[in-house]
């Protein structure tokens, strides 16, 4: 076979060659001639760009602004004179806004301590006032020998005589000879101490505690089976106990006035919900004041059941 025969080629055969070579060709030209033709898309980024410089201009903005009000409060802080008080013993749970103010109190302080306390707050040592926002160390210098209150020292000290005297009283009631028999003890379910109830057979001082917490929570209990609702009470327990049990007066019930009671006071109470508070409230700001608690059941929150557990601890006032 001659070299020659090697590049021989059929018409059909030349053909294709020339065909794959115009392709061959296009590809490599076509990048270079593509933009010629089809124009490329651009994207503005300038609204986006904008959007972008605004919001760390803002973030700045804050940051400054953020410093300036700290730079401004320790310069009052600072600055202010010695506030001219006009003090008396005073107990900081007991008394209203006005008395703070007129004692000499700014009014942005007396209202964050009432603030505090209807937020469920308390004050149980004299220090315990120095957790209201304002009552810096030189204001509460001015206010500390006031305080109707023990010190913090005193009142842990306090604590444990409360502690030791209950640990002798519990002894010495459990080697007393002349301990009450279980079928004589008879309680005032609204009255009776944690002692008074260790005295019924079945009640400890676990059980006995539980009883009075949740007494302190409802406001008072209305009838003996509210007992069910105490945590660990069962059926059996109850009827157990029941037969020691009376109820003198409801009359001392703690009541909540629906008229000006806020969504912290009412949510206290075990038996309402946050949306039934709610409801409660928008109620009041949409209608008026009530006139009556059953005015409540226009709620479709509150049904019989509810109402029959809850009207007992309600009442309406101007």
């Amino acid at each position: 076979m001659s070299w020659k025969d090697y590049f021989y080629f059929t018409k059909r055969e030349r053909n294709g060659i020339v065909v794959l070579t115009l392709l061959i060709l296009i590809i490599i030209i076509l990048p270079f001639t593509y933009s010629h033709f089809v124009p490329v898309k651009t994207y503005d980024f300038s609204e986006f760009d904008m959007k972008v410089e605004k919001y760390y201009q803002m973030l700045e903005d804050y940051r400054l602004a953020k410093a300036n009000i700290e730079s401004a409060n320790e310069t009052e802080i600072r600055s202010s004179p010695k506030l001219s008080l006009n003090l008396s013993t005073f107990d900081p749970n007991l008394i209203n806004r006005e008395d703070f103010i007129e004692m000499g109190l700014p009014e942005r302080i007396a209202s964050n301590i009432v603030n505090y306390r209807n937020a469920g707050g308390s004050f149980r040592s004299r220090e315990d006032l120095q957790r209201i926002y304002s009552i810096d160390d030189e204001l509460y210098s001015q206010l500390e020998n006031y305080i109707d209150l023990p010190t913090r020292e005193e009142l842990n000290k306090i604590r444990l005589e409360e502690r030791n005297s209950e640990k002798i009283s519990r002894d010495t009631i459990r080697r007393s000879p002349s301990r009450p028999a279980w079928t004589d003890v008879m309680l005032d379910i609204n009255k009776a101490d944690s002692l008074e109830w260790q005295h019924i057979r079945g009640i400890g001082e676990v059980f006995s505690r539980r009883i009075i917490s949740y007494r302190d929570l409802l406001g008072g209990y209305f009838s003996p089976a509210q007992l069910m609702e105490v945590y660990g009470m069962d059926s059996s327990r109850y009827e157990q106990i029941k037969p020691h049990l009376f109820l003198s007066d409801t009359l001392e019930l703690r009541k909540i006035n629906i008229n000006t009671a806020d969504f912290v006071t009412l949510i206290r109470h075990p038996y309402l919900e946050r949306n039934h508070v709610n409801s409660i409230i928008r109620m009041r700001e949409r209608h008026g004041p009530y006139t009556s608690t059953e005015d409540i059941l226009r709620s479709e929150l509150i049904d019989d059941s509810l109402y029959k557990r809850i009207s007992p601890y309600l009442i309406v006032a101007d």
